[in-house]
């Protein structure tokens, strides 16, 4: 009888996979004292976007077709741990809102949880592959492109620093597809491809050009693709304005997606999506007064691998949006610290019985610390104004998931706990409902005893079994605390029928 294959650990290892609208991308490296050293760069066209049907699902052709390239990279990420590996998904996974069944399956197949972030987010992580990936000058201000399958993402920044990021809501599949139909490019499609881009561009113009760039670079395998064609034509090491003008009349001239192929340099499976990534990029070249752009082979996931060392080594980009969010909002920072301390000792105690995790814990801490800031709108509703500013703030380095599940922590912080469907509503996924109304239960014993709670002695203690919650009190809390008492109460009253508080 043969031995049980194992995997080896693999500890200084890190990896992210970008599954993008048009291809999926996968990095491993491995962290060797201050530097990284990329190990592998893996990438499948899957054109996930092409599969994006007006119900906000997925065609089961172009989701098997993901999940066998996936497959693939699932055998590369082996032995890695798990708070070393990201999961990124971007544009098309973002509209395919009634794809949950598939979203699940990405994370089966992996074995790693799935990041959805926002465009903004996404542009951050582009900035800061592209960064990472020049000699970087600390002064040197640059403008990055990336061209997606699904969106085009805008940064200008200096440094290691993104100034202001954009997101416009098209890319090189769904402009082809809209633009050039029944396989025609003609001057009159192409002119509309690059009226549509300028408006897009036009309401950011002034914000972009005032800020300038020392050099622009694009980051995208659409310019890629435009790069390598104008250097294997003679136009150049680099994407100039005259040579993306020669490149539009070779376009034209040729006239159809398919006799794409014979442009010296363009791949063969990038012909299809190349005609509407080289409309956008050369609207914005127009646009934007771009006289030369070089390419970076760093672009999102390469972002996400130096964001992950961050966490790793405690410069998390959350905490920063977290005060951001503080400052911005007034919150009220020495009593919330208190709050968090409470949902903390909470958490520990419940934690085993309840199932919850490193994860959850992350999510009560971030909620515990903002919980007041709907306050700085108004008092009236207070929980639902920062449900809002959760859902729908630009929050840098949070996924959609991680920025729902506060939201709803926020909301539901007050008056009588929802039942578990209502968190549906909030848009929390199915696997998620349980934790998350157990962490508002939390949330809200928090709440209550770091207001009501002047501690002295020895401390309350909480024990949990399934639905019911027993507080253990020391005796002189009902004669030196009685509104902590009527408090409770008041909450005992808000959890029922779905939770049971005794104390």
């Amino acid at each position: 009888m043969s031995e049980p294959v194992t995997t080896a650990v693999l500890e200084n290892y890190l990896a992210a996979v970008d599954l993008g609208s048009n291809s999926f991308h996968m990095v491993v490296a491995e962290e060797l004292g201050s530097e990284i050293r990329l190990l592998d760069r893996l990438r499948e066209g899957v054109r996930l976007a092409e599969g994006l049907r007006e119900d906000a699902t997925l065609d089961p052709l172009v989701e098997k077709r993901a999940l066998d390239c996936l497959a693939r990279f699932g055998q590369r990420l082996r032995g890695i741990r798990p708070e070393r590996v990201r999961i990124i998904g971007t544009n098309t996974l973002r509209q395919a809102s009634a794809a949950e069944g598939f979203v699940q399956a990405i994370e089966a197949t992996l074995g790693f949880p799935l990041e959805i972030v926002a465009g903004r987010e996404e542009a951050r992580l582009v900035y800061l592959g592209v960064a990472h990936s020049l000699a970087v000058d600390a002064d040197e201000r640059r403008l990055v492109v990336d061209i997606g399958g699904g969106s085009t993402e805008l940064i200008v920044g200096q440094g290691f620093v993104p100034n202001n990021r954009e997101s416009l809501h098209f890319g090189c599949v769904g402009s082809s597809r809209a633009f050039f139909p029944d396989d025609l490019i003609t001057t009159v499609s192409c002119e509309r491809l690059e009226k549509k881009v300028r408006m897009a561009v036009e309401p950011m113009l002034d914000e972009f050009t005032g800020h300038g760039w020392d050099q622009a670079v694009g980051s995208s395998g659409t310019v890629k693709a435009i790069n390598r064609i104008l250097v294997e034509n003679g136009q150049g090491s680099r994407i100039t304005r005259d040579g993306m003008y020669w490149l539009r009349e070779q376009i034209l001239q040729l006239g159809s997606v398919r006799a794409l192929s014979r442009l010296k340099g363009l791949k063969s499976d990038r012909a299809a999506v190349f005609a509407g990534g080289f409309m956008i990029l050369f609207a914005l070249f127009e646009a934007l007064n771009i006289q030369e752009m070089r390419f970076s082979e760093g672009a999102l996931r390469e972002g996400a691998i130096y964001d992950l060392l961050g966490r790793i080594h405690q410069e998390d980009t959350r905490e920063l949006s977290i005060r951001s969010l503080q400052e911005r909002f007034h919150s009220q920072t020495g009593r919330n610290r208190g709050v968090a301390a409470w949902a903390d000792q909470f958490f520990v105690a419940a934690m085993a019985n309840w199932s919850l995790h490193g994860a959850h814990q992350q999510w009560l801490q971030w909620a515990a610390l903002t919980h007041d800031i709907g306050l700085d709108i108004a008092h009236s509703g207070f929980h639902k104004h920062g449900e809002y500013i959760w859902r729908n703030a630009d929050l840098a380095g949070f996924s959609r998931r991680e920025q729902g599940v506060v939201a709803a922590l926020l909301r539901t912080q007050r008056k009588r706990l929802p039942h578990l469907q209502f968190y549906s509503t909030l848009g929390i996924a199915a696997e998620d409902l349980l934790a998350v109304q157990r962490l508002t239960v939390l949330l809200r014993l928090a709440i209550v005893f770091h207001r009501g709670a002047q501690v002295s002695g020895t401390a309350p203690a909480l024990q949990v079994n399934d639905k019911a919650l027993r507080l253990s009190l020391p005796e002189h809390y009902m004669n030196e605390m009685p509104l902590l008492f009527a408090d409770i109460e008041q909450e005992q009253e808000n959890m029922a029928p779905d939770f049971h508080l005794h104390w």
